[in-house]
């Protein structure tokens, strides 16, 4: 989940950059430069949550179960087992949709500048 929220921030980061870029004249010339602040800092913050989860995952993987939809179900032998619920695919899918969504929004911010 780590990867997909940094990148949650990688988006909101862009779509802000993306409006101050289309901002134009006026009252909206403080409304483009609090969104080119608040744009660049989702960003920062965006890159910080990759790299700190990046750098701790062994601590946060022990301290807590990552099956979000888990099943503790009991074996043949009477002893309880947890099962993931979710197939690869799917935590696949978690990552690159939001992967996918962020490279755009790079790219037409990019493209506005």
């Amino acid at each position: 989940m780590a990867r997909s929220d940094s990148m949650l921030w990688f988006i909101i980061g862009f779509a802000q950059l993306i409006i101050a870029n289309k901002a134009e004249g006026g009252i909206l010339e403080f409304v483009e430069l609090m969104l080119n602040i608040t744009g660049g800092s989702s960003l920062v913050v965006g890159l910080y949550v990759l790299l700190f989860f990046a750098k701790h995952s062994q601590e946060f993987s022990d301290a807590y179960s990552k099956f979000e939809k888990s099943e503790l179900t009991r074996d043949e032998n009477g002893s309880l087992t947890i099962t993931d619920g979710d197939s690869n695919v799917k935590k696949g899918l978690g990552i690159a949709i939001p992967a996918t969504m962020t490279f755009f929004a790079a790219i037409v911010w990019l493209a506005t500048l």
